[in-house]
């Protein structure tokens, strides 16, 4: 059964156009997307290593500049906060700060960020990057500014650095979530939404009634012919990430491909399920496509959600899918908690989707 519902799967061609199109157009989306944040207010905490007092003198004064509280101090827990998403990024002033800056030496400040909402801390931080690159050599970071209000030119901007999450912090790393999680989503969402309708469009469930066919075999036969869809299509996408020398492939990406793959199948059986015709099931899976792609985190960031949806939205697979590989990308964090969660909902999701695809069988 699994082997002639993935057969006939791959051999409709709707189903081929959306494993090419798909990806192509979810890319090209995300791209639009993620080149506009200028509406998002960001929050950034500032933890100074340095206490020299000169150092005190000269942070506390650029900090009075900043009345908005976007920009506030934090102590060394501050990681808490960048997981949980009140902090866009970190700025760690190093404790030799004052010594290099008032020596006219180049000095580094290491930015840090959060998992939460990646794509608004990779935009802040090649906006500060590019801000200290213009501002090099110029008097704006000369000591005697603050000290005597007068300035003298050729004294270096601090460098901003993300050590070993620099790789992280850029588009490309952004786009990976989008191609192998978010297109995956849309086309099991997309293909297995109508499953049985066309089943019986095509007499084939009539068919497999007069064979006696068991009802958890019929429906777990379409879950793992979509599910291997979904690898598929993942694999794809990291092996053209891997083509162009994306190396930021984490642990735990074969587990949430898995998963990801195996919640939207079942997802999509349940829609389809659910649907009286292809008309309401086609409806269906462009809603839930809307909400996958509202609730990913990788489109419309977390913090600038409804309170009460971000929630859901903490909770909801893809996102954990998401979060889940980025939380390894910046802090190569143990995922297992997060994957176990994740595992849960992708199993209740699949009794959800065996139970309605039984039923459905049952009643026809």
């Amino acid at each position: 059964m699994f082997s002639a519902e993935l057969k006939r799967t791959l051999k409709n061609p709707y189903s081929l156009v959306l494993i090419l199109i798909v990806p192509l157009v979810v890319t090209t989306i995300a791209i639009v997307l993620f080149s506009s944040f200028g509406f998002l207010q960001t929050k950034i905490g500032i933890l100074n290593l340095d206490t020299d007092p000169l150092s005190r003198l000269t942070v506390g004064i650029v900090m009075s500049l900043f009345k908005g509280g976007n920009i506030s101090y934090v102590s060394e827990d501050y990681r808490q906060k960048l997981l949980n998403g009140d902090l866009q990024a970190v700025v760690v002033i190093p404790k030799d700060f004052s010594r290099k800056l008032y020596a006219a030496q180049q000095t580094e400040l290491i930015f840090i960020p959060s998992p939460v909402d990646l794509q608004v801390s990779t935009v802040m931080y090649r906006t500060f990057q590019s801000m200290f690159e213009d501002l090099n050599g110029s008097p704006f970071f000369d000591p005697q500014v603050i000290r005597y209000l007068f300035s003298s030119p050729g004294y270096p901007a601090p460098k901003l650095s993300a050590l070993e999450r620099e790789k992280v912090l850029n588009l490309t790393s952004l786009l990976i979530p989008v191609t192998v999680f978010l297109s995956s989503a849309c086309v099991l969402l997309a293909i297995a939404s109508g499953s049985f309708q066309l089943d019986e469009q095509s007499k084939l469930t009539e068919l497999f009634l007069s064979m006696n066919v068991g009802k958890f075999t019929y429906v777990v036969s379409k879950i793992l012919a979509y599910t291997s869809v979904g690898l598929t299509l993942s694999m794809v996408a990291l092996l053209i990430l891997l083509r162009f020398r994306v190396f930021l492939i984490t642990p735990a990406m074969i587990e949430l491909i898995v998963l990801n793959s195996l919640f939207h199948a079942s997802v999509g059986l349940i829609i389809s399920a659910v649907s009286p015709n292809t008309q309401v099931s086609s409806m269906l899976s462009v809603v839930l496509t809307v909400v996958s792609f509202y609730f990913s985190g990788s489109v419309v960031p977390l913090s600038s959600m409804p309170t009460h949806l971000q929630s859901f939205a903490r909770n909801y697979p893809l996102f954990l899918a998401i979060y889940s590989l980025r939380k390894q990308q910046l802090f190569e964090f143990d995922v297992t908690s997060d994957i176990k969660k994740m595992t849960l909902l992708v199993v209740v999701f699949v009794v959800l989707s065996v139970v309605a695809g039984s039923s459905k069988l049952r009643r026809r």
